[in-house]
């Protein structure tokens, strides 16, 4: 099985320059004058994009920039506090703690402004991924709370009291430094700790945040429900879903939407057939519906070298009209393997503002 390839847990870089275009430049004229919606927990609909910020520095015009390529109005940006180093650093994260980056004044500028950060339930010194339990337990007893309690405060102090935090960015990946782990007793300890945390944030005065439970499709068969933390404790769920099958590496315009969809070459080698707990997407989203919580696309894209693939867009696209979605975050910073949209996928980037923009 192909591990993740896709992981911008840093501050951002400039995008790569060698990529290569495909076909002609394409920049379209915005076709949306009007900011989208933001973000709640229910059926909103708006429309996020993770760019690369030189230095972390947010540059309204980098934004606008996008929005020309696309056609979309952006009023949402995707950003990643992980992997923090300690629990110091966890509490404070870059892109708020430090005004010359602009991601406070860019969130005070417009009421508009939303910000989706993707933050792990512990530091990297804490991780242990052959045995999670050394910190899952801490932290399910509640060891873990005052960090939580000063993370929250410092973010409304930031004026960041009402950003969209995913905590516990795909945990059921063993890539992860807050991996879940495989037993039924480690996976029901990362829940209860998930809900402590939330339980402290939440208790701040001026905290308003939407909280995502946020698995990704490319994993082993780790039921949802036992890693789930409760209705009480998630506004939104959320699915990282890139356009190749982590088991048979081909995209959606190579193998159909429904084998993508149902996850079924990894179905048939990992999972009975059947199995509802299994996390394809199609039975992620029907586990939202079942739970009453909107769905969520917080990473989404391209992989480089695979197929200029307006399919896949088409496809996600029509998913995320139809079905019950709070928000999509099209992963478009150039970097970890990703092809960001513009000259060097023409038929995507087209099939994207129309679906979009």
């Amino acid at each position: 099985m192909m591990k993740k390839i896709l992981r911008a847990r840093r501050r951002p870089l400039p995008a790569f320059a060698g990529i290569l275009a495909v076909g002609l430049p394409m920049i379209l004229t915005p076709t949306n004058g009007s900011p989208g919606p933001t973000i709640t927990a229910g059926d909103s609909k708006a429309n996020c994009v993770s760019l690369s910020f030189p230095d972390g520095i947010l540059h309204q015009s980098m934004i606008t920039a996008a929005g020309a390529v696309t056609g979309v109005t952006y009023n949402c940006l995707g950003v990643f506090a992980n992997p923090t180093s300690s629990w110091a650093q966890w509490e404070t994260p870059w892109m708020f703690s430090t005004a010359y980056d602009r991601w406070d004044a860019w969130l005070a500028e417009s009421p508009a402004h939303q910000v989706v950060m993707g933050m792990d339930l512990i530091p990297q010194s804490l991780s242990d991924d052959g045995d999670p339990l050394t910190w899952e337990q801490p932290c399910a007893d509640g060891d873990y709370d005052q960090y939580a309690t000063a993370l929250a405060r410092n973010l409304v102090s930031y004026g960041a009291g009402d950003v969209v935090i995913r905590l516990g960015v795909e945990a059921n990946g063993n890539w992860e430094d807050d991996y879940v782990g495989s037993t039924t007793h480690e996976m029901s300890t990362w829940a209860t700790c998930f809900d402590n945390e939330v339980s402290a944030m939440r208790a701040v005065s001026g905290a308003h945040f939407l909280f995502v439970w946020n698995p990704n499709v490319c994993v082993d068969d780790l039921p949802l429900r036992e890693w789930y933390p409760g209705n009480s404790y998630v506004d939104i769920i959320g699915v990282d879903a890139y356009d190749v099958d982590c088991w048979t590496l081909k995209s959606v315009s190579q193998e159909g939407w429904s084998a993508y969809f149902t996850d079924s070459a990894a179905v048939s080698s990992v999972s009975t057939p059947g199995d509802s707990n299994f996390p394809s997407l199609a039975n992620i989203e029907a586990f939202a519906t079942a739970n009453g919580k909107s769905l969520s696309f917080p990473e989404w894209g391209l992989i480089a070298g695979m197929p200029d693939d307006p399919t896949y867009v088409t496809d996600m696209g029509q998913m995320f009209n139809d079905e019950n979605f709070s928000f999509e975050d099209y992963f478009d910073s150039g970097t970890d393997a990703v092809s960001p949209l513009g000259p060097a996928t023409p038929n995507a980037t087209s099939a994207y503002s129309h679906v979009f923009g």
